[in-house]
Protein backbone atom coordinates (compact mmCIF):
# COMPACT_ATOMS: atom_id res chain seq x y z
CA UNK A 1 0.00 0.00 0.00
CA UNK A 2 1.45 3.18 -0.89
CA UNK A 3 0.89 5.82 1.73
CA UNK A 4 1.54 9.09 -0.95
CA UNK A 5 -1.52 8.56 -2.28
CA UNK A 6 -3.34 10.80 -1.58
CA UNK A 7 -7.44 11.05 -2.73
CA UNK A 8 -7.63 14.51 -5.24
CA UNK A 9 -10.84 16.37 -5.50
CA UNK A 10 -11.99 19.34 -8.17
CA UNK A 11 -11.06 21.61 -5.67
CA UNK A 12 -7.23 20.85 -6.31
CA UNK A 13 -6.29 17.92 -3.91
CA UNK A 14 -7.20 17.06 -0.29
CA UNK A 15 -3.54 18.04 1.36
CA UNK A 16 -1.34 15.41 2.72
CA UNK A 17 0.33 17.60 5.16
CA UNK A 18 -2.76 18.59 6.42
CA UNK A 19 -4.80 15.27 6.88
CA UNK A 20 -1.63 14.37 9.01
CA UNK A 21 -1.67 17.42 10.82
CA UNK A 22 -5.42 16.86 11.71
CA UNK A 23 -5.41 13.36 12.45
CA UNK A 24 -1.76 13.47 14.33
CA UNK A 25 -2.63 16.36 16.66
CA UNK A 26 -4.88 13.27 18.44
CA UNK A 27 -7.66 15.63 19.81
CA UNK A 28 -7.14 14.98 24.02
CA UNK A 29 -4.06 14.60 25.50
CA UNK A 30 -5.45 12.07 28.28
CA UNK A 31 -6.54 9.89 25.28
CA UNK A 32 -2.84 10.94 23.25
CA UNK A 33 -0.79 9.59 26.07
CA UNK A 34 -2.39 6.40 25.72
CA UNK A 35 -2.47 6.20 22.13
CA UNK A 36 0.69 7.45 21.15
CA UNK A 37 3.04 7.86 24.18
CA UNK A 38 3.99 4.29 24.60
CA UNK A 39 6.88 1.74 23.10
CA UNK A 40 6.64 -0.63 19.98
CA UNK A 41 4.44 -0.39 16.74
CA UNK A 42 3.88 -2.97 14.74
CA UNK A 43 6.74 -5.47 16.73
CA UNK A 44 8.79 -4.53 14.28
CA UNK A 45 10.27 -1.00 16.21
CA UNK A 46 9.80 -1.26 19.79
CA UNK A 47 12.17 1.61 20.55
CA UNK A 48 10.06 3.97 18.39
CA UNK A 49 9.69 7.38 19.93
CA UNK A 50 6.54 8.30 21.20
CA UNK A 51 4.76 11.43 19.28
CA UNK A 52 3.98 14.46 21.51
CA UNK A 53 1.36 15.03 22.77
CA UNK A 54 -1.14 17.77 21.63
CA UNK A 55 -3.00 20.08 24.09
CA UNK A 56 -6.20 20.19 22.73
CA UNK A 57 -9.81 19.22 24.24
CA UNK A 58 -10.85 15.49 25.38
CA UNK A 59 -12.95 13.23 23.58
CA UNK A 60 -16.47 13.15 24.14
CA UNK A 61 -17.95 9.92 25.63
CA UNK A 62 -19.81 7.16 23.12
CA UNK A 63 -22.86 6.22 24.21
CA UNK A 64 -23.12 3.55 26.55
CA UNK A 65 -24.68 0.94 23.87
CA UNK A 66 -21.16 2.16 21.24
CA UNK A 67 -18.81 1.67 24.32
CA UNK A 68 -20.25 -1.81 24.55
CA UNK A 69 -20.10 -3.04 21.17
CA UNK A 70 -16.58 -1.62 20.57
CA UNK A 71 -15.75 -4.01 23.05
CA UNK A 72 -17.97 -6.95 22.79
CA UNK A 73 -17.69 -6.74 19.29
CA UNK A 74 -15.27 -6.86 16.39
CA UNK A 75 -16.63 -3.59 15.23
CA UNK A 76 -20.09 -1.20 15.72
CA UNK A 77 -22.11 -1.31 13.12
CA UNK A 78 -25.81 0.61 12.52
CA UNK A 79 -27.81 -2.68 12.93
CA UNK A 80 -26.03 -3.51 16.02
CA UNK A 81 -26.27 -0.55 17.87
CA UNK A 82 -29.76 0.04 17.03
CA UNK A 83 -30.20 -3.80 18.30
CA UNK A 84 -28.48 -2.72 21.75
CA UNK A 85 -30.59 0.21 22.33
CA UNK A 86 -33.46 -1.52 21.56
CA UNK A 87 -33.02 -4.28 24.00
CA UNK A 88 -30.76 -2.41 26.16
CA UNK A 89 -27.10 -3.14 27.43
CA UNK A 90 -27.59 -5.73 29.68
CA UNK A 91 -30.34 -7.58 27.55
CA UNK A 92 -27.78 -7.45 24.65
CA UNK A 93 -24.96 -8.54 26.37
CA UNK A 94 -27.42 -12.33 27.81
CA UNK A 95 -28.64 -12.58 23.45
CA UNK A 96 -24.70 -12.66 22.62
CA UNK A 97 -23.67 -14.82 25.74
CA UNK A 98 -26.39 -17.46 24.34
CA UNK A 99 -24.94 -17.34 20.98
CA UNK A 100 -26.09 -21.20 20.41
CA UNK A 101 -29.89 -19.13 19.55
CA UNK A 102 -28.10 -16.45 17.39
CA UNK A 103 -28.57 -17.85 13.79
CA UNK A 104 -25.26 -18.02 11.93
CA UNK A 105 -26.43 -20.50 9.53
CA UNK A 106 -26.40 -18.41 6.22
CA UNK A 107 -21.97 -17.50 7.63
CA UNK A 108 -21.17 -21.27 8.63
CA UNK A 109 -22.34 -22.11 4.78
CA UNK A 110 -20.35 -19.46 3.13
CA UNK A 111 -17.33 -20.90 4.59
CA UNK A 112 -18.25 -24.51 4.02
CA UNK A 113 -19.11 -23.54 0.79
CA UNK A 114 -15.66 -20.85 0.11
CA UNK A 115 -13.38 -22.30 2.46
CA UNK A 116 -13.89 -26.15 2.99
CA UNK A 117 -10.27 -27.11 3.98
CA UNK A 118 -11.36 -25.21 7.42
CA UNK A 119 -13.23 -27.72 8.07
CA UNK A 120 -11.59 -30.95 7.23
CA UNK A 121 -10.24 -33.37 9.22
CA UNK A 122 -6.64 -33.84 9.82
CA UNK A 123 -7.11 -37.37 8.44
CA UNK A 124 -8.45 -35.63 5.46
CA UNK A 125 -6.09 -33.09 5.14
CA UNK A 126 -2.69 -34.80 5.46
CA UNK A 127 -3.31 -37.31 2.22
CA UNK A 128 -2.46 -33.88 -0.01
CA UNK A 129 0.25 -32.29 2.06
CA UNK A 130 2.14 -30.75 1.60
CA UNK A 131 1.04 -29.69 -2.04
CA UNK A 132 -2.21 -28.20 -0.31
CA UNK A 133 -0.29 -26.21 2.24
CA UNK A 134 -0.96 -23.16 1.10
CA UNK A 135 -4.65 -23.60 0.68
CA UNK A 136 -4.78 -24.96 3.62
CA UNK A 137 -3.17 -21.56 5.11
CA UNK A 138 -5.90 -19.53 3.01
CA UNK A 139 -8.86 -21.35 3.79
CA UNK A 140 -8.15 -21.14 7.48
CA UNK A 141 -7.61 -17.12 7.53
CA UNK A 142 -10.61 -16.37 4.75
CA UNK A 143 -12.35 -18.82 7.68
CA UNK A 144 -11.48 -16.63 10.38
CA UNK A 145 -12.11 -13.43 9.22
CA UNK A 146 -15.63 -14.15 7.59
CA UNK A 147 -16.45 -15.25 10.63
CA UNK A 148 -14.96 -12.94 12.87
CA UNK A 149 -16.56 -9.42 11.09
CA UNK A 150 -19.78 -11.31 9.61
CA UNK A 151 -21.09 -13.72 12.44
CA UNK A 152 -23.52 -12.29 14.36
CA UNK A 153 -22.45 -14.33 17.27
CA UNK A 154 -19.95 -11.62 17.81
CA UNK A 155 -18.84 -11.82 21.42
CA UNK A 156 -18.38 -15.81 20.71
CA UNK A 157 -15.89 -14.78 18.21
CA UNK A 158 -13.98 -12.60 20.40
CA UNK A 159 -13.65 -15.10 22.66
CA UNK A 160 -12.76 -17.56 20.01
CA UNK A 161 -9.85 -14.70 19.27
CA UNK A 162 -9.08 -14.81 23.31
CA UNK A 163 -8.59 -18.51 23.43
CA UNK A 164 -6.54 -18.66 20.46
CA UNK A 165 -4.03 -16.16 22.11
CA UNK A 166 -4.22 -17.64 25.18
CA UNK A 167 -3.08 -21.60 23.68
CA UNK A 168 -1.51 -20.27 21.16
CA UNK A 169 -0.45 -22.91 18.34
CA UNK A 170 1.45 -21.18 15.62
CA UNK A 171 0.48 -22.34 12.02
CA UNK A 172 3.03 -22.33 10.06
CA UNK A 173 4.71 -24.77 12.03
CA UNK A 174 5.70 -27.78 10.01
CA UNK A 175 2.75 -30.15 9.77
CA UNK A 176 0.90 -28.07 11.94
CA UNK A 177 -1.87 -26.84 9.06
CA UNK A 178 -2.98 -30.23 8.77
CA UNK A 179 -4.10 -30.37 12.26
CA UNK A 180 -5.37 -26.81 12.85
CA UNK A 181 -8.86 -27.09 11.40
CA UNK A 182 -9.69 -29.39 14.23
CA UNK A 183 -7.79 -27.75 16.30
CA UNK A 184 -10.38 -24.89 15.83
CA UNK A 185 -13.76 -26.42 15.33
CA UNK A 186 -12.74 -29.19 18.21
CA UNK A 187 -10.87 -27.60 20.86
CA UNK A 188 -11.31 -23.68 20.66
CA UNK A 189 -14.78 -23.18 19.16
CA UNK A 190 -16.13 -26.15 20.65
CA UNK A 191 -15.75 -24.51 23.96
CA UNK A 192 -15.00 -20.83 23.92
CA UNK A 193 -18.24 -19.89 25.95
CA UNK A 194 -18.08 -23.05 27.68
CA UNK A 195 -16.26 -24.31 30.91
CA UNK A 196 -12.13 -23.28 31.24
CA UNK A 197 -11.45 -26.94 32.54
CA UNK A 198 -13.12 -28.57 29.19
CA UNK A 199 -11.74 -26.22 26.94
CA UNK A 200 -8.12 -26.95 28.68
CA UNK A 201 -8.50 -30.69 28.43
CA UNK A 202 -9.66 -30.31 24.59
CA UNK A 203 -6.42 -28.27 23.91
CA UNK A 204 -4.45 -30.68 25.84
CA UNK A 205 -5.30 -33.79 23.55
CA UNK A 206 -5.64 -31.45 20.47
CA UNK A 207 -3.50 -32.76 17.78
CA UNK A 208 -2.50 -29.31 17.40
CA UNK A 209 -1.41 -28.29 20.44
CA UNK A 210 0.60 -32.35 20.80
CA UNK A 211 2.67 -31.33 17.97
CA UNK A 212 3.11 -27.61 18.22
CA UNK A 213 4.15 -28.11 22.18
CA UNK A 214 5.82 -31.28 21.35
CA UNK A 215 4.26 -33.81 23.76
CA UNK A 216 3.82 -36.21 20.98
CA UNK A 217 7.44 -37.03 21.50
CA UNK A 218 6.90 -37.53 25.38
CA UNK A 219 7.85 -40.88 26.46
CA UNK A 220 8.77 -41.93 29.78
CA UNK A 221 12.55 -42.94 28.71
CA UNK A 222 12.75 -39.34 28.08
CA UNK A 223 10.22 -36.94 29.34
CA UNK A 224 9.85 -33.64 26.93
CA UNK A 225 9.04 -30.44 29.29
CA UNK A 226 8.01 -27.96 26.69
CA UNK A 227 3.86 -28.78 26.84
CA UNK A 228 4.43 -29.04 30.67
CA UNK A 229 5.76 -25.70 30.77
CA UNK A 230 3.84 -23.63 28.81
CA UNK A 231 0.25 -25.90 30.20
CA UNK A 232 1.74 -24.04 33.82
CA UNK A 233 3.00 -20.21 32.77
CA UNK A 234 0.50 -19.45 30.25
CA UNK A 235 -2.35 -21.87 29.82
CA UNK A 236 -3.05 -22.07 33.84
CA UNK A 237 -1.35 -20.38 36.57
CA UNK A 238 0.50 -17.95 35.22
CA UNK A 239 4.48 -17.11 35.73
CA UNK A 240 3.91 -16.25 39.30
CA UNK A 241 1.65 -18.63 40.32
CA UNK A 242 3.48 -20.73 42.95
CA UNK A 243 4.78 -23.89 40.75
CA UNK A 244 8.47 -24.45 40.57
CA UNK A 245 10.64 -26.85 38.38
CA UNK A 246 10.12 -29.69 39.92
CA UNK A 247 6.39 -29.07 38.97
CA UNK A 248 7.25 -29.06 35.26
CA UNK A 249 9.09 -32.06 35.44
CA UNK A 250 6.19 -33.55 37.22
CA UNK A 251 3.86 -32.37 34.98
CA UNK A 252 5.42 -33.72 32.08
CA UNK A 253 5.95 -37.18 33.75
CA UNK A 254 2.24 -37.27 33.81
CA UNK A 255 1.89 -36.88 30.07
CA UNK A 256 4.09 -39.09 28.93
CA UNK A 257 2.00 -41.61 26.49
CA UNK A 258 -0.37 -38.65 24.92
CA UNK A 259 0.53 -38.73 21.37
CA UNK A 260 -0.63 -38.46 18.17
CA UNK A 261 -1.79 -42.05 16.27
CA UNK A 262 0.04 -42.14 12.81
CA UNK A 263 -2.80 -43.67 10.93
CA UNK A 264 -5.98 -41.30 11.86
CA UNK A 265 -3.78 -38.56 13.06
CA UNK A 266 -5.79 -38.27 16.06
CA UNK A 267 -5.19 -38.02 19.85
CA UNK A 268 -4.29 -41.39 21.51
CA UNK A 269 -2.85 -42.39 24.80
CA UNK A 270 -0.05 -45.00 24.67
CA UNK A 271 0.42 -46.90 27.52
CA UNK A 272 3.90 -48.19 26.75
CA UNK A 273 5.12 -44.79 26.76
CA UNK A 274 3.61 -43.81 30.11
CA UNK A 275 5.67 -43.49 32.74
CA UNK A 276 3.73 -45.10 35.84
CA UNK A 277 5.63 -44.08 38.52
CA UNK A 278 4.45 -42.27 41.69
CA UNK A 279 3.90 -37.94 40.88
CA UNK A 280 3.49 -35.25 42.93
CA UNK A 281 2.14 -32.07 41.63
CA UNK A 282 1.89 -28.94 43.67
CA UNK A 283 2.02 -30.96 46.70
CA UNK A 284 -0.82 -33.11 45.34
CA UNK A 285 0.00 -36.97 44.83
CA UNK A 286 -1.37 -37.53 41.31
CA UNK A 287 -2.33 -41.74 41.31
CA UNK A 288 -5.04 -42.24 38.89
CA UNK A 289 -2.31 -43.79 36.18
CA UNK A 290 -2.30 -44.20 32.77
CA UNK A 291 -3.99 -41.11 30.50
CA UNK A 292 -5.64 -40.17 34.25
CA UNK A 293 -2.43 -38.70 35.08
CA UNK A 294 -2.50 -36.05 32.82
CA UNK A 295 -6.62 -35.72 33.19
CA UNK A 296 -5.82 -35.06 37.07
CA UNK A 297 -3.14 -32.36 36.57
CA UNK A 298 -5.59 -30.68 34.53
CA UNK A 299 -8.18 -30.79 37.36
CA UNK A 300 -6.17 -29.44 39.89
CA UNK A 301 -4.64 -26.72 37.46
CA UNK A 302 -8.13 -25.34 36.10
CA UNK A 303 -9.47 -25.40 39.89
CA UNK A 304 -5.99 -24.17 41.41
CA UNK A 305 -6.94 -20.34 42.66
CA UNK A 306 -3.97 -18.88 40.88
CA UNK A 307 -5.83 -20.07 37.54
CA UNK A 308 -8.60 -17.90 38.95
CA UNK A 309 -6.72 -14.82 39.06
CA UNK A 310 -4.87 -15.55 35.98
CA UNK A 311 -7.91 -15.79 33.74
CA UNK A 312 -9.74 -13.13 35.76
CA UNK A 313 -6.43 -10.53 35.59
CA UNK A 314 -6.16 -11.09 31.51
CA UNK A 315 -10.37 -10.82 30.83
CA UNK A 316 -10.40 -7.68 32.76
CA UNK A 317 -7.13 -6.25 30.68
CA UNK A 318 -8.44 -7.42 27.33
CA UNK A 319 -12.22 -6.08 27.61
CA UNK A 320 -11.01 -2.99 29.31
CA UNK A 321 -7.86 -1.79 30.38
CA UNK A 322 -3.79 -2.53 29.89
CA UNK A 323 -3.71 -2.08 33.50
CA UNK A 324 -6.91 -4.09 34.87
CA UNK A 325 -8.93 -2.13 37.80
CA UNK A 326 -7.87 -4.15 40.66
CA UNK A 327 -11.63 -4.42 41.79
CA UNK A 328 -12.79 -5.78 38.55
CA UNK A 329 -10.28 -8.31 38.47
CA UNK A 330 -11.04 -9.18 41.84
CA UNK A 331 -14.72 -9.74 41.30
CA UNK A 332 -13.87 -11.82 37.88
CA UNK A 333 -11.62 -14.30 39.94
CA UNK A 334 -14.85 -14.81 42.51
CA UNK A 335 -17.15 -15.14 39.65
CA UNK A 336 -14.59 -18.04 38.08
CA UNK A 337 -14.20 -19.58 41.52
CA UNK A 338 -18.18 -19.65 42.43
CA UNK A 339 -19.68 -20.80 38.77
CA UNK A 340 -16.47 -23.71 38.60
CA UNK A 341 -14.75 -21.55 35.69
CA UNK A 342 -18.21 -20.79 33.35
CA UNK A 343 -16.83 -18.61 31.24
CA UNK A 344 -20.35 -17.20 30.82
CA UNK A 345 -20.81 -16.52 33.88
CA UNK A 346 -17.52 -14.30 34.23
CA UNK A 347 -18.54 -12.41 31.26
CA UNK A 348 -21.77 -11.56 32.44
CA UNK A 349 -19.79 -10.07 35.93
CA UNK A 350 -17.69 -8.10 33.55
CA UNK A 351 -19.98 -6.62 31.24
CA UNK A 352 -22.23 -5.62 34.81
CA UNK A 353 -19.22 -4.35 36.32
CA UNK A 354 -19.56 -0.83 37.69
CA UNK A 355 -15.12 -0.44 36.51
CA UNK A 356 -16.19 -2.08 32.95
CA UNK A 357 -19.19 1.57 32.60
CA UNK A 358 -16.63 4.23 34.21
CA UNK A 359 -13.46 2.85 32.13
CA UNK A 360 -13.65 3.77 28.59
CA UNK A 361 -10.53 5.01 26.29
CA UNK A 362 -8.37 2.62 28.07
CA UNK A 363 -7.77 0.75 25.12
CA UNK A 364 -5.64 0.56 21.60
CA UNK A 365 -7.95 -1.96 19.72
CA UNK A 366 -5.78 -4.36 17.89
CA UNK A 367 -5.07 -4.66 14.01
CA UNK A 368 -8.08 -7.46 13.85
CA UNK A 369 -10.37 -5.35 15.92
CA UNK A 370 -8.85 -1.81 13.88
CA UNK A 371 -9.29 -4.07 10.79
CA UNK A 372 -13.24 -5.22 12.28
CA UNK A 373 -14.34 -1.91 12.52
CA UNK A 374 -13.60 -0.39 9.26
CA UNK A 375 -15.06 -3.82 7.58
CA UNK A 376 -18.19 -4.05 9.33
CA UNK A 377 -19.07 -0.79 8.10
CA UNK A 378 -17.32 -0.33 4.82
CA UNK A 379 -17.30 -3.47 3.22
CA UNK A 380 -19.35 -3.15 -0.27
CA UNK A 381 -22.79 -4.16 0.29
CA UNK A 382 -22.54 -4.67 4.08
CA UNK A 383 -21.22 -8.65 2.91
CA UNK A 384 -17.64 -10.29 2.81
CA UNK A 385 -15.99 -9.39 -0.50
CA UNK A 386 -16.60 -12.28 -3.42
CA UNK A 387 -13.96 -14.61 -4.93
CA UNK A 388 -10.39 -13.12 -3.65
CA UNK A 389 -11.30 -9.96 -3.38
CA UNK A 390 -11.07 -10.09 0.63
CA UNK A 391 -6.93 -10.58 -0.07
CA UNK A 392 -6.97 -7.11 1.32
CA UNK A 393 -7.69 -7.55 4.76
CA UNK A 394 -4.88 -10.16 4.97
CA UNK A 395 -2.41 -7.27 2.89
CA UNK A 396 -3.63 -5.30 5.98
CA UNK A 397 -3.24 -7.69 9.19
CA UNK A 398 0.21 -8.18 7.40
CA UNK A 399 0.94 -4.70 7.22
CA UNK A 400 -0.20 -4.24 10.83
CA UNK A 401 1.66 -7.87 12.14
CA UNK A 402 -1.75 -9.74 13.37
CA UNK A 403 -2.28 -12.40 11.13
CA UNK A 404 -4.43 -14.88 12.53
CA UNK A 405 -2.71 -17.76 14.11
CA UNK A 406 0.74 -16.70 12.79
CA UNK A 407 2.21 -15.58 16.28
CA UNK A 408 5.41 -18.05 16.54
CA UNK A 409 5.86 -18.11 20.52
CA UNK A 410 3.27 -19.45 22.37
CA UNK A 411 2.27 -16.59 24.52
CA UNK A 412 0.01 -15.47 21.96
CA UNK A 413 -0.48 -11.79 19.92
CA UNK A 414 -0.19 -9.28 22.77
CA UNK A 415 -2.94 -7.53 24.48
CA UNK A 416 -0.99 -4.35 25.79
CA UNK A 417 -0.60 -0.61 23.71
CA UNK A 418 2.33 -1.22 24.19
CA UNK A 419 3.23 -2.98 21.69
CA UNK A 420 0.91 -1.94 19.03
CA UNK A 421 0.71 2.03 19.84
CA UNK A 422 4.17 3.42 18.60
CA UNK A 423 5.22 5.60 15.78
CA UNK A 424 5.42 2.84 13.15
CA UNK A 425 2.19 1.00 14.63
CA UNK A 426 0.35 4.50 14.15
CA UNK A 427 1.91 5.03 10.67
CA UNK A 428 0.57 1.97 9.27
CA UNK A 429 -2.96 2.38 10.80
CA UNK A 430 -3.00 5.77 8.95
CA UNK A 431 -1.82 4.20 5.86
CA UNK A 432 -4.46 2.02 5.64
CA UNK A 433 -6.68 5.07 5.94
CA UNK A 434 -4.93 6.32 3.19
CA UNK A 435 -5.65 3.50 0.93
CA UNK A 436 -9.30 2.91 1.59
CA UNK A 437 -9.99 5.14 -1.35
CA UNK A 438 -7.65 3.42 -3.64
CA UNK A 439 -8.97 1.64 -7.05
CA UNK A 440 -7.24 -1.49 -5.82
CA UNK A 441 -9.35 -1.57 -2.92
CA UNK A 442 -12.55 -0.82 -4.26
CA UNK A 443 -13.74 -4.05 -4.07
CA UNK A 444 -13.18 -4.67 0.05
CA UNK A 445 -14.05 -1.49 0.87
CA UNK A 446 -16.30 1.48 -0.19
CA UNK A 447 -15.81 4.43 1.87
CA UNK A 448 -18.99 6.04 0.55
CA UNK A 449 -21.05 3.75 2.85
CA UNK A 450 -20.34 5.87 5.51
CA UNK A 451 -21.31 9.06 4.24
CA UNK A 452 -25.09 7.64 3.36
CA UNK A 453 -26.90 10.33 1.26
CA UNK A 454 -25.41 13.50 2.78
CA UNK A 455 -24.47 16.00 0.20
CA UNK A 456 -22.59 18.94 1.58
CA UNK A 457 -19.48 19.32 3.43
CA UNK A 458 -21.64 19.68 6.76
CA UNK A 459 -23.59 16.80 5.93
CA UNK A 460 -20.85 14.39 5.34
CA UNK A 461 -19.17 14.99 8.46
CA UNK A 462 -22.05 14.70 10.40
CA UNK A 463 -22.91 11.28 8.44
CA UNK A 464 -19.03 9.64 8.65
CA UNK A 465 -18.79 10.91 12.56
CA UNK A 466 -22.03 8.95 13.04
CA UNK A 467 -21.86 6.05 11.52
CA UNK A 468 -18.43 5.10 11.36
CA UNK A 469 -17.05 6.56 14.68
CA UNK A 470 -20.21 5.98 16.19
CA UNK A 471 -19.28 8.43 19.10
CA UNK A 472 -19.79 12.74 18.55
CA UNK A 473 -16.48 14.80 17.88
CA UNK A 474 -15.76 17.86 20.18
CA UNK A 475 -17.28 20.92 18.58
CA UNK A 476 -13.97 22.48 17.99
CA UNK A 477 -12.41 19.20 16.55
CA UNK A 478 -15.55 19.48 14.13
CA UNK A 479 -15.03 23.28 13.34
CA UNK A 480 -11.75 21.94 12.45
CA UNK A 481 -12.64 19.05 9.82
CA UNK A 482 -15.09 21.25 8.28
CA UNK A 483 -12.47 24.25 7.68
CA UNK A 484 -9.94 21.90 6.41
CA UNK A 485 -12.38 20.53 3.71
CA UNK A 486 -13.66 23.99 2.87
CA UNK A 487 -9.84 24.94 2.40
CA UNK A 488 -8.90 21.88 0.29
CA UNK A 489 -12.30 21.92 -1.94
CA UNK A 490 -13.44 25.76 -2.03
CA UNK A 491 -16.73 24.82 -1.51
CA UNK A 492 -19.57 25.89 1.05
CA UNK A 493 -19.78 24.06 3.78
CA UNK A 494 -23.76 23.44 3.45
CA UNK A 495 -24.26 23.48 -0.47
CA UNK A 496 -24.85 20.73 -2.34
CA UNK A 497 -21.42 19.21 -3.51
CA UNK A 498 -20.68 18.26 -7.53
CA UNK A 499 -20.48 14.53 -7.68
CA UNK A 500 -17.00 14.31 -8.96
CA UNK A 501 -15.92 16.29 -5.20
CA UNK A 502 -18.49 14.71 -2.98
CA UNK A 503 -16.82 11.40 -5.07
CA UNK A 504 -13.38 13.03 -3.83
CA UNK A 505 -14.05 14.11 -0.60
CA UNK A 506 -15.74 10.65 1.01
CA UNK A 507 -12.73 8.79 1.04
CA UNK A 508 -10.10 11.58 2.20
CA UNK A 509 -12.70 12.72 4.95
CA UNK A 510 -12.87 8.83 5.91
CA UNK A 511 -9.35 8.20 6.18
CA UNK A 512 -8.84 11.34 8.70
CA UNK A 513 -11.33 10.34 10.92
CA UNK A 514 -10.35 6.57 10.83
CA UNK A 515 -6.44 8.04 11.85
CA UNK A 516 -7.80 9.66 15.01
CA UNK A 517 -8.22 9.02 17.87
CA UNK A 518 -11.39 8.97 17.88
CA UNK A 519 -11.59 5.84 16.04
CA UNK A 520 -8.55 4.47 17.47
CA UNK A 521 -9.42 4.39 21.32
CA UNK A 522 -12.23 2.34 23.06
Amino acid sequence: MRSEMVVGSSGGGIDRRGFLIWSGRGLGAGAWAALAGCGGGDGQTPDDPPLPPPSVEEIPPASAEARLLRRASFGVTAETQARAQALGVAAYVEEQLAYEALDASAIEAEVAERFPLALASPAALRSGFPGNQVQIVTELLGAALLRAYFSPRQLFELMVEFWNDHFNVHLRNGIAPIFHPDYQQNAIRAHALGRFDALLLATARSPAMLYYLDNFLNFAASPQENYARELLELHTLGVDGGYGETDVKEVARCFTGWTIDRTSAAFVFEPALHDDGPKTVLGTPITRGGAGDGEQVLELLAAHPSTARFIATKLARRFVADTPPPALVEALRQSFVASGGDLRACLRTLFAHPEFTAVQDAKLPRPTEFLGQLVRNLAPGGRFPAGDAWRPYFAILDLLAQIPYYWATPDGYPDLAAYWGGTSGLLNRWRVGLALGLPDFAAAFDPARAAGAAQSLSALVSEVEARLLYRPLAAPDRQRVLDWLVAETGADAEAVLAAGTRAAVVPALVALLVSSPYFQLR
